[in-house]
């Protein structure tokens, strides 16, 4: 029997919608549900920061009653040039093992981008590159981490089949503070020497709105010429820190300047899956005082760099490698002082060679690979076109 695929449109299919990955693969080891809350603070067009500059469909499949499938369908008005000309991106892809069904999903999406004007889609993200990025292709198995997205092993493959191409890779690596390793290689570059005229400050709590402003800023500008870039907004940045706010310590954002100008700067988010994934996505009211206790004891072993950049205008320079080993260096140092032993950097792009090079000679190790498919599908209008000419 076919699926039926409809709109959400509902609160309860909203909820149906968020919930879908945490019932559908209720039954696989590897899978740890994020938060209802938390997913529902990143789709929600209500609350949510994409929808600011941005714009989403979702869909629900059922088939006998039960639900087996979602999807999204989504165009950042923030994603402009040559890169995404055309362009319209899917993600929330979860589905039952089902090639035929996954393929319907993806049609689904691909008809309204196409209504849209699109003539390529593009994804999965959640729901910006920004967000949650790429389709799990290896580490399922690894433990769960903040802002990295869970898929099935056979995902990919039925995406595949429904005509999409690979076409980037995405890497994560994790360094190890317990080998020591990484200290050892640090100070073999001369890291003390190109310290010099750099001056290193914390994330300064009482002046929180503005240091990320000046990170944002930072960031954009360091990373605009990389593929997929789209540019992190106000409303994205204050979502993120609010919503991670009870988390956050000052020496988890590391600012680097000279000469009292910014000139490089990273943060690290420890990993909220250590506190709350054995609460299940929807916490009881104890539940959630059990992770109100948790994140006020602030004990975690691991965490994520998710914003890391230097000045634009020494990217990739002698200078601005320097930046980034202190950066590095200053992000694992804070890491040991808070009892965090693994800090994961993720993603970086397959053909970035220069930065894989980098982070494989300090150490770090690979973690997990995701991977962004696209296809060429018709607009609505050249299907206009050939229904006339039929």
């Amino acid at each position: 029997m076919p699926p039926t695929i409809t709109p959400v449109s509902t609160a309860a299919e909203f909820r149906a919608f968020i919930t879908l990955p945490r019932r559908l693969y209720a039954a696989e080891p590897s899978y740890v549900p994020p938060l209802d809350h938390d997913r529902r603070q990143f789709l929600d067009p209500k609350v949510g920061a994409f929808h600011t500059h941005g714009e989403a469909a979702y869909w629900i499949a059922r088939r006998e009653g039960r639900t087996i499938g979602r999807i999204s369908a989504q165009i950042d008005h923030l994603a402009t040039g040559p890169m995404h000309e055309g362009v319209g991106c899917f993600g929330c892809l979860d589905a039952a093992d089902d090639p035929a069904l996954v393929a319907d999903l993806l049609a689904t999406a691909e008809a309204w981008l196409a209504g849209k004007g699109r003539r390529i889609a593009r994804g999965p993200f959640l729901l910006s590159i920004n967000g949650e990025s790429g389709l799990l292709l290896e580490g399922q198995d690894r433990p769960p981490m903040v802002m990295m997205p869970w898929h099935p092993h056979y995902l990919a493959a039925h995406v595949e089949a429904a005509g999409y191409r690979l076409v980037k890779t995405l890497n994560s690596y994790a360094f190890d503070n317990s080998t020591g390793d990484l200290a050892g290689r640090l100070k073999a570059l001369g890291l003390e020497r190109r310290r010099a005229g750099f001056a290193v400050r914390d994330m300064r709590m009482d002046r929180l709105d503005e240091d990320a402003e000046a990170a944002r800023q930072l960031f954009n500008a360091s990373w605009a010429g990389n593929w997929g870039f789209v540019p992190v907004s106000a409303v994205e940045m204050a979502a993120m820190i609010r919503a991670f706010r009870p988390l956050l310590r000052p020496e988890f954002g590391v600012f680097v300047e000279r000469e009292g100008e910014l000139v490089g700067f990273a943060l690290f988010l420890p990993n909220l899956f250590e506190i709350a994934g054995d609460l299940g996505g929807a916490p009881s009211p104890l539940g959630w005082a059990r992770l109100g206790w948790r994140a006020w004891r602030g004990r975690f072993t691991g965490g994520r760099g998710v914003l890391f950049g230097v000045a634009a205008r020494v990217v990739g320079s002698v200078s601005g490698a320097g930046i980034a080993l202190i950066l590095v260096d200053e992000l694992m140092r804070r890491a040991e002082r808070t009892g965090v032993s693994q800090v994961e950097c993720g993603w970086i792009l397959d053909d970035n060679y220069a930065m894989t090079s980098v982070v494989q000679w300090l150490g770090a190790t690979f973690t997990r690979r995701f991977g962004v498919f696209e296809k060429t599908i018709a607009t609505a209008q050249a299907m206009q076109g050939a229904a006339a000419r039929g």
